[in-house]
């Protein structure tokens, strides 16, 4: 046979959604959004805001990630990509190799 074909490979963790946002969706993320800029008048930081028991709340960003079972590596090529991406300047600290 003398077919060409074409191959493509699509990263599903890049797929977040396949349909469109309906009203729901919207009032979900009114919601997260008000109570995020309430929690940081208020004077909060180190948070984020989410949905637990039908109830919106705040969530200390250290003790979410405490249990999280994904880490990246500071000096890794993943996070200098999201450095160069969103334009951040580098804060992770380097520890030097010791010998």
């Amino acid at each position: 046979f003398n077919e060409t074909a074409t191959i493509k490979y699509i990263d599903p963790s890049y797929t977040v959604r396949s349909v469109p946002a309906n009203s729901a969706d919207s009032l979900y993320c009114l919601q997260l959004a008000q109570n995020s800029v309430h929690g940081a008048m208020a004077g909060m930081t180190g948070f984020s805001v989410g949905l637990i028991n039908n109830n919106v709340v705040y969530l200390p960003i250290p003790q979410l990630v405490a249990t999280s079972p994904r880490q990246m590596d500071p000096q890794g090529t993943t996070w200098e990509r999201v450095l160069a991406m969103t334009g951040q300047p580098n804060t992770a600290t380097i520890e030097p190799v010791r010998a």
